[in-house]
C-alpha cells in the first residue's frame, strides 16, 4: 500500500520542546509500517517553532514571507525526524514532488516539509499523495479527528466517525490560511483530497495510534469520496 502521512509539527516538536525518546517511537512506527511492505511519504508540519517565528516576524512584514519562515521550520522538523530513521530514508529534505518520487523510487521513506506559500503541510501531503496516487492519506495531528465544530474552543463539540470528502470542504470552508494556522484541515487540503477523491483518516497524532491507523484500529475520522 502506498500512504502519505501529514504528521503535525506539535507532535514532532511539541511546546516544550523535541524529545528523543519520542522521536524514537515515532522512527519505530514508521520503519514498522514500511516492513511491512508499504511505500510510505511523510510530510512533516512546523507546529510551535514555525508558529514562534511567524509571530515574531508578522510584526516586520507580510504573510507570504512568513510563509517562507515557517516553510523552513517544517524542512527543520523533517530533518530531526529523517535523522531517527537512520538508513531508511536519504537524508536530502525534497523541495518538489519530483524529487518525492524520486526518493520513494529508490524505496526509502520520504521526509519532506511545506514546498510553497500559502499551503499548509496538509495540503502539501494532499497533493504529495495525489501526485503519487496513494492509497491512503493520514493526517496525524494533536486532534482525535474531525469534529462539527473546534473542541478545543466548544465543550459541545461532535466528533464525526466518518464523513464524504463533500461533507469535509463544507465544515473546513471558513477556516484560516494564515501563516502559521492550526486547524484541523485547511481548505486548499480539503479541496485537494475531494479533488483527487483520497480516501483520508484523521487520527490523534500519538506513535501507537499511527500504527493503528494501518491496522484498522484507529479511533479517528474516515474521509471517503463521495
Amino acid at each position: 500500500m502506498k500512504i502519505v502521512f501529514a504528521l503535525g509539527g506539535s507532535v514532532v516538536m511539541p511546546k516544550e520542546g523535541a524529545s528523543v525518546d519520542k522521536l524514537k517511537e515515532y522512527a519505530e512506527v514508521f520503519k514498522k509500517i514500511k516492513d511491512m511492505g508499504n511505500e510510505l511519504g511523510i510530510v512533516v508540519g512546523g507546529g510551535n517553532t514555525a508558529r514562534n517565528y511567524i509571530s515574531i516576524a508578522r510584526e516586520f512584514t507580510n504573510e507570504a514571507f512568513c510563509d517562507e519562515i515557517g516553510i523552513l521550520a517544517t524542512r527543520m522538523n523533517s530533518m530531526l525526524l529523517m535523522s531517527a530513521l537512520g538508513n531508511y530514508v536519504v537524508k536530502k529534505v525534497p523541495e518538489n514532488f519530483k524529487e518525492a518520487e524520486m526518493i520513494l523510487n529508490l524505496n526509502k521513506i520520504v521526509v519532506m516539509g511545506g514546498t510553497h506559500p500559502a499551503h499548509t503541510t496538509d495540503a502539501v501531503a494532499a497533493s504529495l499523495a495525489e501526485y503519487i496516487n496513494a492509497d491512503l492519506l493520514v493526517i496525524a495531528t494533536n486532534v482525535d479527528g474531525v469534529y462539527d465544530k473546534d473542541p478545543r474552543k466548544y465543550n459541545d463539540a461532535k466528533k464525526l466517525t466518518k464523513m464524504t470528502t463533500k461533507e469535509l470542504l463544507n465544515i473546513t470552508c471558513n477556516s484560516s490560511i494564515a501563516a502559521g494556522s492550526s486547524s484541523i484541515i485547511d481548505p486548499l487540503a480539503s479541496k485537494i483530497i475531494d479533488r483527487a477523491k483520497l480516501k483520508t483518516l484523521v487520527i490523534e497524532g500519538a506513535p501507537e495510534e499511527i500504527l493503528n491507523a494501518i491496522t484498522g484500529e484507529h479511533h479517528g475520522t474516515v474521509i471517503v469520496p463521495k
